[in-house]
């Protein structure tokens, strides 16, 4: 007999999967469109990293105050209100000048750093043990395909639309998934308590860290982890201009090779982790291989082009690919019905990292002079995570 669990893990899991999509389009839109909107805007496009860095803070908050939101409002509802924070920050993006980008970055992040812990807290309650790693990578496929969805879909709709037509676009794809929620809130919404107090989520976020040594472990891993994806994400494209003396078109190919390599790469290594019962040791091989592949930028500056790719997508595989098992080994660890609030404050600290990468990137390619080095360095990062992610899970497993 199928288990019952089963019943509406489907439509959970292409909705969470859109919604996902969706608010990682919404994080692109300004960054995809500066080539049309600084001008207007007048803002010097080195900003834009501040800008991204400010929506992260606000997304790392917003995820560490979603177990209060969770236990009054439901998945659901929360689910609801990040993406309309989402849908009036790229509302304001396009009609508010500068204040207008700057409260609605600060909106995007907020909303941004919900979806996860409410998505959590449903895969969780439906999902069988044996497909666990599966389903959140499934769900965590919608970041790759939200953001390649905004280098396909917003340059031409600014085209079309101008720049702040094409922003207006995606806010108002956002309303309409938080009406097509709607019928979801008699399922997703049944174990709230709407008289939990708000407040709850101030700080619980650090209290659910420290009610499991295991998802302290799994919080660090992720703020390792983050900071060598973002890192990649943010500098490929320069470091092959700049040192390998790639073309603009070739450099930039290699970058999307790097972020199919991710979505990919998200499925199987759930699958494997599924298949081993063993989310944290995959985690440590994931640590090993990007810290590997990073170690060996520096010397690939001589090699053939085709063993450039083979290696920027073996550290695209690695470096961008850990997310879902992260994710549901937080599910995991967590006390029965706390997964969304655990997965919060996983993430609250994964986004710090987030936050973090690229700064400390930039300094060691400053002190160094060389982008490929700089990988070399920061190799220490997934290698320090596989290390913490083999003891947690000699000890938690």
């Amino acid at each position: 007999m199928p288990d019952p669990r089963l019943a509406g893990l489907g439509a959970a899991l292409a909705a969470t999967t859109t919604c996902q999509g969706l608010a990682t389009l919404s994080v692109f839109v300004l960054p995809v469109l500066a080539p049309f909107a600084l001008r207007d805007l007048d803002i010097d496009p080195h900003l834009i990293g501040w800008q991204v860095a400010l929506l992260y803070c606000f997304a790392s908050a917003g995820a560490g105050l979603s177990g209060g939101l969770l236990a009054r409002w439901g998945p659901a509802r929360l689910t609801q209100a990040g993406l309309l924070c989402v849908g009036l920050g790229c509302g304001l993006i396009a009609l508010g000048g500068l204040p207008g980008v700057v409260a609605g970055t600060a909106l995007i992040g907020a909303g941004y750093g919900q979806t996860n812990p409410a998505a959590a807290q449903v895969l969780a309650r439906l999902t069988t043990p044996a497909r666990r790693n599966m389903v959140f990578a499934v769900k965590q496929t919608g970041v790759p395909l939200g953001a390649a969805a905004a280098g396909l879909v917003l340059p031409s709709l600014s085209l079309l639309l101008d720049w702040r037509g094409a922003a207006l676009a995606v806010a108002a794809m956002l309303l309409a998934a938080v009406l097509a929620l709607q019928p979801l809130r008699a399922h997703w919404d049944v174990e709230r308590d709407p008289t939990a107090p708000l407040r709850g989520g101030s700080g619980s976020a650090w209290r659910e860290l420290r009610a499991s040594p295991g998802l302290i472990a799994l919080a660090v891993i992720g703020a390792l982890y983050a900071a060598i994806q973002l890192a990649l994400g943010a500098y490929a494209v320069t470091m092959l201009v700049e040192e390998f003396g790639w073309g603009p078109v070739a450099a930039g190919a290699a970058a999307s090779l790097v972020q199919g390599m991710g979505a990919v790469a998200r499925l199987a290594w759930a699958w494997l982790a599924d298949r081993w019962r063993a989310g944290l040791l995959v985690l440590a091989v994931i640590g090993i291989g990007s810290a590997a592949a990073a170690v060996l930028l520096p010397v690939s500056v001589a090699w053939p082009v085709p063993a450039v790719l083979a290696l920027i997508a073996v550290l695209g595989f690695c470096a961008a690919g850990w997310n879902g098992v992260l994710i549901a080994e937080a599910a995991r660890i967590a006390p029965p019905g706390r997964a969304g609030a655990a997965t919060g404050g996983v993430l609250s600290l994964t986004f710090a990292g987030v936050v973090t990468g690229p700064s400390v990137f930039a300094l060691v390619v400053a002190l160094a002079g060389s982008y490929s080095t700089a990988f070399a360095v920061l190799a220490v990062m997934p290698l320090v995570g596989a290390a913490i992610a083999l003891r947690a899970q000699r000890r938690y497993a």
